[in-house]
């Protein structure tokens, strides 16, 4: 990744981290007696206005975005749409700083519309900040030439600059302090590394040692070692061909190992049936969705629950499943068969769901799908990992991927060659080399 390109995902992140603490404020609001945190509001709101307009917004929509113009109408629309993101936000904020003034002086009514307002707001920004990472970056590295990003990277390198330099830098550390300090237990950003730490402390969920399989005589895996911690969200990451989906396969019982040990929450399954690994907690996201096409969209939900008597909490875990993907509500009583390609991707991980698994195996979730559909498949996951779901990922987009899982792996020829947070990898220059095309 390019210096810019890094630097922009860095400020990503902490509007995302940002998007977070209004989260879980906004779930925190309607407590009997308890008004919200006006300043706390207040003081993220600023942040993510002013720093937005000031710092991220002018060097992005003057160097990389007008570089991209000048080189292919392809993004056009894309950047337009962009800009109108850009734009709208200062009306949007100020709209929600009128509606907080008004919360405060007749509390509680006038909640429901402040948390739809923030609802919006949230999803707008996690949106354009998907959209630019897996749309956008690509399009740039793929298009602009040595001398463009020698131009941009410069640019974004001047720290004199008024508008995005040093000085802007500093007052927007001094604020995020602020808020820092100010942000109450659960929600305190000194509390999120707090939350990783713990969950690197949890104890190994699935534990693969020294894995080997073969296809006849030639060997896919070749000492697979990988952990995956209860609430982490685990990525893997390897060219065509490396062993990625195999090992899933090794995981659910479908492919037979040769060597090595699988085990689930200290039970060795290396040996055991598919069926009874489902039954412990293990649930499989298959490559190219493989739903049961001509059945309903309901009849493929309920046999994601087939080892499931609890018919009640069937029904219920059914309405969540329409809750996190709306469309397969609307289209229910419809052959699975019939629905687009991200509407059967988005079945199939409902589906998994339903058997409400303790591990959730995802094999290529984005394979084929248009880049809208990727956006809201990588929200449902990131949403998965939000709500304490152990999930592990196979992702032929590596970008999306590193930039989202807590720890990850890159497996080549069948080996697994390195490991690290997801962050650490994305700026990994083996990585950055061979799978983000840098």
């Amino acid at each position: 990744m390019t210096e810019a390109l890094q630097t922009i995902s860095s400020e990503h992140r902490s509007m995302w981290q940002l998007t977070v603490m209004l989260e879980e404020l906004r779930k925190q609001l309607g407590k009997p007696d308890e008004k919200p945190d006006a300043e706390l509001f207040g003081l993220i709101l600023d942040y993510i206005e002013h720093y937005i307009e000031r710092v991220h917004q002018p060097k992005e929509e003057a160097l990389l975005y007008r570089a991209v113009l000048d080189r292919t109408d392809e993004g056009r629309e894309m950047i337009a749409e962009f800009q109108r993101e850009h734009a709208a936000s200062p009306e949007i904020v100020a709209r929600l700083r009128s509606q907080l003034n008004a919360l405060m002086h007749h509390y509680p009514e006038g909640v429901a519309e402040f948390q739809s307002a923030l609802e919006a707001y949230i999803s707008m920004m996690r949106n354009h900040i998907m959209r630019e990472e897996s749309e956008l970056f690509p399009l740039a590295r793929r298009i602009l030439s040595d001398v463009d990003w020698d131009e941009i990277n410069s640019a974004f390198a001047d720290s004199a600059d008024p508008s995005f330099g040093e000085t802007a830098r500093a007052e927007f550390r001094s604020l995020m302090s602020r808020i820092v300090n100010q942000a109450p237990d659960p929600i305190g950003f000194g509390l999120v590394t707090e939350a990783k730490a713990a969950i690197e402390a949890n104890p190994v969920l699935l534990s693969v040692k020294d894995l080997s399989s073969h296809y006849g005589r030639i060997q896919a895996l070749r000492g697979v070692t990988i952990d995956v911690r209860q609430g982490q969200l685990v990525a893997l990451v390897g060219a065509n061909g490396a062993g990625k989906t195999t090992l899933l396969r090794a995981i659910s019982g479908v492919q037979k190992v040769s060597g090595g040990k699988v085990s689930f929450a200290g039970q060795d399954i290396t040996h055991m049936r598919p069926d009874q690994r489902v039954r412990l907690g293990i649930c499989q996201v298959p490559e190219g969705r493989q739903v049961f096409g001509p059945l309903s969209v309901e009849d493929n939900l309920r046999l994601g629950a087939y080892t499931r008597c609890d018919k009640g909490a069937i029904a219920d875990d059914m309405e969540q499943m329409y809750v996190m993907f709306p469309i397969l509500k609307q289209k229910f009583r419809q052959a699975a068969g019939t629905l687009s390609g991200g509407q059967q991707q988005m079945l199939a991980m409902a589906r998994a769901l339903m058997g409400r698994p303790k591990l959730l195996l995802l094999d290529e979730p984005s394979m084929g799908l248009a880049p809208l559909l990727i956006q809201e498949i990588f929200n449902a996951i990131i949403s998965l990992r939000e709500h304490g779901k152990t999930v592990f990922l196979v992702e032929q987009n590596a970008q999306a991927a590193l930039s989202i899982a807590d720890r990850a792996y890159v497996i080549e020829t069948g080996e697994t060659v390195l490991s690290g947070t997801g962050a650490e990898l994305l700026v990994n220059e083996q990585v950055k080399s061979a799978y983000l095309g840098i």
